[in-house]
């Protein structure tokens, strides 16, 4: 029976404590019976989620997981596995944050401005560009954390990185050293580098529609699923519903009248169809596709990138997945509009 998801990610977030504790504590003791406590944790942590949801692949994981850890306590290399955390974990942060800084995507913390803003109100143009650059900030911090953590792995003797390689280190850096900064101040560097760019941020932008920082967080949290809604904001091509029904993806097309009344002042000499007109056709070719009326509930995330002049026609790409509509809207070639919907179906007809 899958756990509650609020029980859920209490676990999952007791085991990432956990973790780094028991790591350091086995890096400090040269404790083996903590350094497979540690490797245990680690692998719990990553597991306990799509184990209580039921995936098959998790739990043909579990035994694969336990054996490889047996492995490596038998032949002394456990150590070596806790090497490798702090790394990932960072690159992955880095990529994470760096890939929405594309000219084609959104940076990650302007999604989460806009997300946070009122309904209706857009956000400032200054924050914006705030964010934008503090996005490229985070990016460049976690690519320093994890080539600092690569570089002290390496380095450690006995039993770093290049020594398992038999490749002899530029420098020796100690287990204590190494285990110090990848499993105490890693994640203290972070938190601090947060509380002041918050301070610095509550100063320079005192308007922003939260209270203080509990209530930031708070904020943040409940708009976590619409954040990671607009990771797949750009629909997959046309196809079937999946097995399960719980996807449809439709496409079709529209085509921008000469003679559209929005033209008349939108904007003079240079007529343009307005987004809210296109994000009206967007839900009417939805409708008209699924063959039932749609309430929209909140938009978490929309990115107009080019313009529809008269007599222009476009295609829209709709992926329907639970209550998320994402929707992508391009004139050949050119991508038009992308975003996400947060949906309820309305009256079906009899």
């Amino acid at each position: 029976m899958p756990l509650p998801p609020q029980v859920r990610r209490i676990t999952v977030v007791a085991l990432a404590v956990a973790y780094p504790l028991f790591a350091h504590g086995a890096s400090l003791l040269e404790s083996p019976g903590l350094t497979v406590a540690g490797v245990a944790i680690l692998a719990a942590a990553i597991l306990v989620r799509p184990l209580t949801e039921g995936r098959r692949w998790a739990w043909l994981a579990t035994p694969a997981a336990a054996l490889a850890i047996v492995g490596l306590w038998r032949i002394d290399a456990a150590a070596l596995v806790l090497y490798l955390p702090p790394i990932l974990l960072n690159v992955f942060l880095a990529w994470l944050f760096g890939h929405t800084l594309l000219r084609s995507s959104t940076p990650l913390i302007e999604r989460l401005v806009r997300l946070l803003q009122p309904p209706g109100e857009p956000p400032e143009p200054a924050i914006v560009h705030y964010a934008r650059r503090l996005t490229t900030i985070w990016t460049a911090l976690f690519v320093l954390l994890a080539a600092v953590n690569l570089g002290l792995a390496a380095c450690v003797a006995p039993g770093g990185l290049l020594e398992a390689a038999s490749i002899r280190a530029p420098l020796s850096v100690s287990r204590e050293a190494w285990s110090l900064f990848a499993n105490v101040l890693n994640y203290a560097i972070l938190v601090v580098f947060f509380l002041l760019e918050y301070a610095y941020r509550r100063r320079r932008f005192p308007g922003r529609p939260y209270r203080n920082l509990a209530d930031f967080l708070r904020r943040a949290a409940a708009a976590g699923p619409a954040l990671a809604a607009t990771f797949s904001a750009s629909p997959a091509p046309t196809g079937r519903p999946d097995e399960r029904g719980k996807q449809q993806s439709l496409e079709t097309m529209i085509d921008v009248p000469m003679d559209h009344p929005s033209f008349a002042g939108h904007f003079p000499g240079r007529p343009t169809l307005p987004g809210v007109v296109l994000l009206e056709h967007v839900i009417e070719a939805a409708e008209k596709r699924l063959g039932y009326p749609l309430r929209v509930v909140e938009m978490p995330w929309v990115k107009f990138q080019a313009p529809l002049a008269p007599g222009d026609s476009a295609a829209i790409r709709l992926r329907l997945e639970a209550e998320m509509l994402h929707f992508e809207v391009r004139r050949g070639a050119a991508r038009v509009a992308q975003g996400v919907f947060r949906i309820t179906a309305g009256r079906k007809p009899a």
